[in-house]
């Protein structure tokens, strides 16, 4: 099959070779999004929630750009800076996501400077 690629205006450009999403078939994959604001280039703000929220709309114009919306996520990696912010990023995750939830992976990691979490996503698109 061949790998179809993702591309918006609504969601940060990819700063090296990657696409910000890929559909192969009916899969959807994310690359990592973090809470920076396409418009200004800028970060939404400095903590993880307002970060967090922006990180989801990122997805959300990456799995658009294939067909897919935030239903079709079967799974979630998160990458935080720091793991003392598991308890705002998941406040934040549950206002997107509703029972029965994605599969989700949560790691701190070392992020660029001031980046709070970075959030990939898989998505399986129903058949048309």
């Amino acid at each position: 099959m061949a790998r179809i690629e993702g591309r918006t205006d609504q969601a940060p450009r990819p700063v090296a070779s990657y696409s910000q999403a890929v559909r192969v078939g009916t899969i959807v994959s994310v690359a990592g999004q973090g809470g920076f604001d396409p418009a200004t280039g800028q970060l939404a703000g400095p903590d993880v929630g307002t970060q967090t929220i922006q990180t989801f709309k990122n997805i959300e114009a990456a799995l658009s750009a294939c067909g897919a919306t935030l239903d079709d996520v079967i799974r979630v990696d998160v990458y935080l800076a720091t793991l003392s912010d598991f308890a705002a990023m998941n406040e934040r995750y549950a206002e997107v996501f509703a029972a029965p939830y994605p599969t989700r992976t949560t790691v701190g990691v070392e992020l660029p400077s001031g980046m709070k979490v970075e959030i990939t996503a898989l998505a399986v698109r129903e058949q048309t």
